[in-house]
């Protein structure tokens, strides 16, 4: 039983590592590959040579990545997708719409189906590979692939203004000087297409340095054969054979000449320069172009054939063409991809109407959420800035305080040495002048430093609210003494609590030398040692006028007289 479960648990170990060590080798190859496919497409399609067995054994995830690598590489090797179908089918089902590899899928799917003639299911791919691709604005290089497939099926199937909208936006998502050739030109043959000669041949030229600033033999050579192909349509025939031969010459030994040939032989014909070379080329163009060009250079063979007299052989080649004719038949297939455009341009408005709901919805939310923020930001400043302030006023009080306390100890200090010399006076008579001089000096000293001591209570006081109350009140200007505003009955119970805490020393003394003052005069009497005006006094006792002042201090002084007198 011990044996039985040890074994269990080395083969369950065994199996675990095997999966790991596959999954790493396959992660590996597919990770190589990748970094192959844009510069040596033909070592990454080599590397990606697997058998079925090894196929089967993948995984759905990496059987859906290796569909599209294996499909990218194929595509970039300008071989027939046509062994790629059914892994694109896994990669289809595999991936869901809001993923990239999705539309990437759609794209080669839908370039197989270019390749086997179904107009109509690539129209469909690639409508919805852009569809998917909107949602993911970085993938410009899919995106671009997408709007030139779908740009060339419109313009092939007659629909030219959609084909340029295609081309335009195509053109918008370039990135690199050779998208920046291939789109415009697409572009170009829809200026030609509509004889515009000199859009034509401005943007063809703009296609031709863009294709030779990116480096590219073939699309350097594809630029040069449209421009010949252009400057034909514009009857400038000596330009259109001079960029051609200069197209056979750079295009690669590996690419398709069938095409080159035929525009070739083609233009000797109709320049009537060659006409043996232009037998030669067209006659090797034959093996080599699609069936519409294949039927443009039978009836060339056969207009060359039968000016050189022989007719049997031209009307050999008038059969040829004839037949390739009666086989084209583009009305049913234009109907349906007019639908599907139909249908996709629908989609799409829907789409960008769904789109400008979410950014203004987005909108919003941010914009809500930065006013709360700046909100929050601007209360926390306020916060801090009052607490500086009160940090700075509650410093500015405990300095206040501690001179106020050494002016009151130096103040004491003094009388005491007056208190010493008067009586040092008394006992020695011998020194009175000198003594008298020198109670003069403290007595100023005491008259200095009370006035100091006066001036700092009267700064303390300045620094409340109620003075600056006081203060804006005192401002008016009106003529209308009743229009006029004075202290409440709060605001005086403040300013005379906050006199009284300022002042408690002045208070103390008129308390003992003057008793019979009621708190008003005390008040008022304090009020006085302060800057404040006449009329602002007034103002904190809640009259708008000094007249009522006026009496205050009259019968205030007839009390202050009484004391005296009985003193």
């Amino acid at each position: 039983m011990v044996n039985l479960k040890i074994t269990t648990a080395l083969f369950t170990v065994l199996l675990l590592l095997f999966s790991c060590s596959h999954k790493s080798e396959t992660e590996t190859l597919l990770s190589y590959a990748d970094t192959l496919i844009e510069e040596y497409p033909d070592s990454a399609l080599r590397s990606l040579d697997l058998s079925p067995e090894e196929i089967e054994g993948l995984s759905d995830k990496e059987c859906a990545r290796y569909a599209l690598l294996l499909a990218r590489a194929t595509d970039k090797c300008k071989l027939s997708l046509l062994p790629c179908d059914s892994l694109l089918n896994v990669a289809l089902d595999y991936y869901d719409d809001d993923e990239k590899e999705k539309a990437v899928a759609l794209l080669y799917k839908g370039r197989l189906a270019v390749e086997m003639e179904e107009a109509e299911e690539a129209t469909t791919c690639f409508q919805k590979g852009l569809t998917i691709i909107q949602d993911f604005p970085k993938e410009l290089k899919t995106k671009n692939l997408l709007l030139s497939s779908l740009g060339n099926i419109y313009f092939d199937a007659g629909y030219y203004d959609k084909s340029m909208e295609i081309y335009q936006t195509m053109y918008e998502c370039c990135t690199t000087d050779l998208e920046k050739s291939i789109a415009l030109n697409n572009i170009s043959t829809y200026y030609c297409l509509i004889e515009d000669k000199d859009s034509t041949l401005m943007l063809q030229r703009e296609a031709l340095n863009y294709a030779i600033a990116s480096g590219d033999s073939l699309q350097i050579a594809m630029s040069k054969h449209n421009l010949s192909l252009e400057f034909d349509s514009f009857d400038e025939l000596d330009s259109a054979l001079y960029y051609e031969k200069m197209a056979l010459k750079e295009l690669p030994q590996k690419e398709n000449h069938g095409n080159s040939y035929f525009n070739l032989g083609d233009l000797l014909l109709k320049t009537g320069k060659n006409k043996d070379s232009a037998l030669y080329y067209l006659t090797k163009a034959l093996d080599d172009v699609s069936i519409e060009s294949k039927a443009s250079c039978l009836k060339s063979l056969y207009n060359l054939e039968k000016e050189n007299g022989d007719y049997k052989t031209a009307n050999t080649y008038l059969e040829e063409h004839s037949a390739i004719i009666d086989s084209l038949f583009y009305m049913e297939q234009s109907t349906e991809i007019q639908q599907l455009i139909y249908e996709y341009n629908t989609k799409m408005r829907v789409r960008e109407e769904q789109l400008k709901g979410k950014r203004t919805i987005h909108r919003t939310i941010v914009g809500f959420v930065s006013i709360c923020f700046l909100i929050i930001l601007a209360y926390q400043n306020y916060i801090n800035r009052k607490k500086r302030i009160q940090l700075q006023y509650k410093q500015s009080l405990e300095q206040t305080q501690n001179k106020l306390s050494s002016l009151e100890t130096t103040i004491e200090n003094n009388q005491l040495m007056i208190t010493l010399l008067k009586q040092e006076q008394n006992n020695l008579k011998q020194e009175h002048e000198n003594k008298e001089q020198q109670i003069e000096e403290r007595e100023q000293t005491i008259a200095r430093l009370k006035e100091e001591k006066q001036q700092l209570l009267n700064w303390l006081f300045a620094q409340s609210n109620i003075y600056q109350r006081v203060i804006t009140l005192s401002k008016q200007t009106s003529s209308n003494k009743k229009q006029m505003k004075a202290l409440t009955t709060t605001e005086q119970e403040q300013l005379k609590k906050t006199i009284f805490g300022i002042y408690q020393s002045y208070i103390s003394f008129l308390h003992i030398e003057y008793p019979r003052l009621t708190e008003d005069d005390q008040l008022l009497l304090c009020l006085q040692e302060t800057s404040l005006s006449p009329l602002a006094i007034a103002i904190c006792f809640g009259y708008t006028d000094t007249h009522p002042l006026n009496q205050k201090k009259y019968k205030m002084k007839e009390r202050m007289s009484r004391e005296e007198s009985k003193v």
